[in-house]
């Protein structure tokens, strides 16, 4: 049975990746600074697998390594990061570097001296920077990143560490640059100061509000279930050619259409879109929507094609929420 460690563990991503390999009866080690709630842990437990937490920070390499070596890991997904504002970035701009940058090193330090078996970082569409507002299609050794915020550049810089340290030291390690994500487990961490879209509108319609929308929103909008299978597959796949695999789910839908279905079943709640950007309920931290990522490459060395489209993702989330 493989040993599995997750840092940031108790991030939404990662919570679904955790749920995954628990019901495939897999051992799983979650890193975090943060314990679980009573109610998560007794709902993860009822799981096949075994579940062991282990409190942590990406930053103490003792820590961390003293963990691997413990458990006797064999594979690590690295998940922990800072998702900043603009004021969080004027507060702890080392902070977010440190964590961002500095956490990966030290993960990838570990693993190789370890001699882990695989590692995938887990990568962020915001790594392409102004690139993602161009309008085009983004295509993994095509488009040309242009990374502007602390966190931009953070998870860009991580991204490369990552396939720098896989030519130094022929390790197996991927990055698994993941698309805008939503669904199951989605909290307030603390690291994160915007939640999904999908998030905040359904948690207007469960209080039965009317809202205001930014835009129609349209984008490659990817269910969480389908990433922390994608990131599975690429845990499990014999033989994976490329350093960068986009996560995202190929089904491209605005978010009114998300809330039409929301006002089928919370009849109570309404929406429309806001004369101003400045006048929307929903907190955003762009204003433009992102272009679409492919597919193709983890479908030609995994094999999994995301199955989470529109009505699938909303009927999924709905049944996990009651």
């Amino acid at each position: 049975m493989k040993t599995v460690l997750i840092t940031g563990a108790t991030g939404s991503v990662c919570m679904n990746l955790t749920e995954l390999l628990l019901k495939k009866g897999q051992r799983v080690v979650m890193y975090a600074r943060h314990p679980l709630s009573t109610e998560d842990e007794q709902e993860l437990r009822q799981l096949p697998g075994e579940l062991i937490f282990e409190k942590g920070d990406v930053l103490d390499v003792e820590v961390l390594d003293a963990a691997v070596k413990k458990y006797g890991v064999t594979c690590i997904y690295h998940g922990a990061a800072m998702t900043p504002n603009a004021d969080i970035e004027r507060q702890q701009g080392k902070r977010i570097l440190e964590v961002n940058v500095l956490g990966v090193v030290n993960a990838l330090d570990i693993a190789q001296k370890n001699n882990i078996s695989r590692f995938i970082y887990m990568g962020s569409v915001s790594g392409y920077g102004n690139t993602c507002f161009e309008g085009k299609p983004l295509i993994e050794g095509v488009s040309v990143a242009k990374p502007n915020s602390l966190y931009e550049l953070s998870k860009f810089t991580a991204e490369r560490v990552v396939i720098r340290y896989r030519q130094l030291f022929a390790m197996k390690a991927y990055v698994a640059r993941i698309g805008d994500v939503f669904g199951p487990w989605e909290h307030y961490t603390g690291v994160r100061p915007f939640m999904s879209f999908p998030y905040q509108t359904t948690a207007y319609a469960m209080e039965g509000k009317q809202i205001h929308l930014p835009r129609p929103c349209r984008q490659d909008w990817v269910y969480s279930r389908d990433i922390a299978e994608s990131l599975y597959a690429l845990m499990e796949a014999p033989n994976l050619k490329y350093d960068v695999y986009p996560l995202c789910s190929g089904y491209i839908w605005p978010l009114t259409d998300w809330c039409d279905l929301l006002k089928k079943k919370y009849p109570c709640f309404d929406y429309d879109i806001a004369d101003k950007p400045e006048n929307a309920t929903i907190r955003v931290n762009q204003t433009v929507d992102n272009a679409p990522m492919s597919t193709e490459r983890l479908v030609e060395d995994t094999g999994y094609v995301p199955k989470y489209d529109l009505e699938k993702a909303f009927k999924d989330y709905m049944d996990w929420l009651e």
